[in-house]
C-alpha cells in the first residue's frame, strides 16, 4: 500500500497557518530559520508510520530537491518524488530509470525552454521574483497581486502552442512541460514498486492529477483543490484545515 501526499498545507505548515505554536514542532528551517512544523501528535504518529511494514509513504511535491531535503523528518523515508514530478529519489539519491526519462523530455523540448524565458523576460513588469528555473526542469517566479488576472489571460494565449501548462498559486507562478508531472511519475514509481492499493493527499491545483489516482483521496477542508474535483466520486475523505488534519491523515493511516 502506498501513501502518496503532497507537503506544504497538506501535512506541513508555515507558522501563518498555525494558531497554538506551543503544539508545534519545527521539521523544517532555512540559515537558522524556523520555516515549517507539524503539531507533536502528527510527528509522532508520522514517525510510528514509518514502521510500519504495510506501508509505502511517498512524499509528491513541487519542491526542488534541495528545499524537500531540509524537512528533516522525511529524509529517512525510501523514496520520494520532487520538482513537480521531474525528480524521484531514493535513499536521497536521484533515481537514474526516472531520470533518464526526464533528461529525454527537457532536451527535446530545449528550444521551447528559451521561448519560455523570452516570454517572461517579455512580461517581466508583471512579476515580482527574477524567473528561476528550477532543477533545470520548469520555471517559477511570483506575480503582482493584483494582476494575476492579466498575465493569466497573457500566458493563456503564449502557451496555447506549447506543450507547456502554467499554474498560479496565490502570487506564485510556475511554467511546465505537461509531461513533467506528478501524476507521471507517481504512475512509474507505482508500477516500479509493484503496488496495487494506492492512498493520496493534497491541497493545491497541481495535486489535482495525482490526487485522482488514489483509490482513496484525502483532502483538507476549504483548501484550493477541492474546486477542481469530481466530488461526486465517494472515494474522498476531508480533514481539518491547519495542523489538526495530519493527524487525523496519520491516525487513520496507523489502523488500515
Amino acid at each position: 500500500m502506498i501513501f502518496a501526499t503532497d507537503l506544504d498545507r497538506t501535512i506541513i505548515h508555515s507558522s501563518k497557518f498555525i494558531k497554538n505554536k506551543a503544539d508545534a514542532i519545527c521539521v523544517e528551517t532555512l540559515d537558522g530559520k524556523e520555516i515549517s512544523y507539524m503539531s507533536k501528535r502528527a510527528l509522532f504518529l508520522f514517525n510510528e508510520l514509518k514502521k510500519k511494514d504495510t506501508l509505502r509513504i511517498i512524499p509528491v511535491t513541487t519542491r526542488s530537491i534541495a528545499q524537500f531535503k531540509r524537512i528533516e523528518p522525511l529524509q529517512s523515508l525510501p523514496f520520494a518524488i520532487t520538482s513537480n514530478g521531474g525528480t524521484i529519489l531514493y535513499h536521497g539519491n536521484v533515481l537514474s530509470s526516472w531520470s533518464y526519462k526526464i533528461k529525454e523530455i527537457v532536451e527535446k523540448r530545449i528550444k521551447e525552454y528559451e521561448e519560455i524565458k523570452n516570454i517572461l523576460d517579455k512580461h517581466k513588469k508583471y512579476l515580482t521574483r527574477v524567473p528561476t528555473l528550477i532543477d533545470d526542469m520548469f520555471f517559477f517566479t511570483k506575480v503582482k497581486e493584483d494582476e494575476k488576472k492579466e498575465i493569466a489571460e497573457i500566458l493563456d494565449k503564449e502557451l496555447k502552442d506549447l506543450t507547456w501548462e502554467f499554474t498560479i498559486q496565490g502570487t506564485k507562478l510556475y511554467i511546465m512541460p505537461k509531461e513533467i508531472s506528478k501524476e507521471n511519475a507517481l504512475k512509474f514509481l507505482r508500477e516500479y514498486l509493484h503496488e496495487n492499493f494506492l492512498i493520496t493527499a493534497g491541497d493545491g491545483k497541481l495535486d489535482v492529477g495525482f490526487l485522482n489516482m488514489g483509490d482513496k483521496r484525502i483532502v483538507p477542508e476549504k483548501s484550493e483543490v477541492i474546486e477542481y474535483l469530481d466530488l461526486t466520486k465517494k472515494n474522498y475523505k476531508f480533514v481539518p484545515e491547519g495542523m489538526k488534519g495530519p493527524e487525523t491523515i496519520f491516525s487513520d493511516l496507523m489502523v488500515m
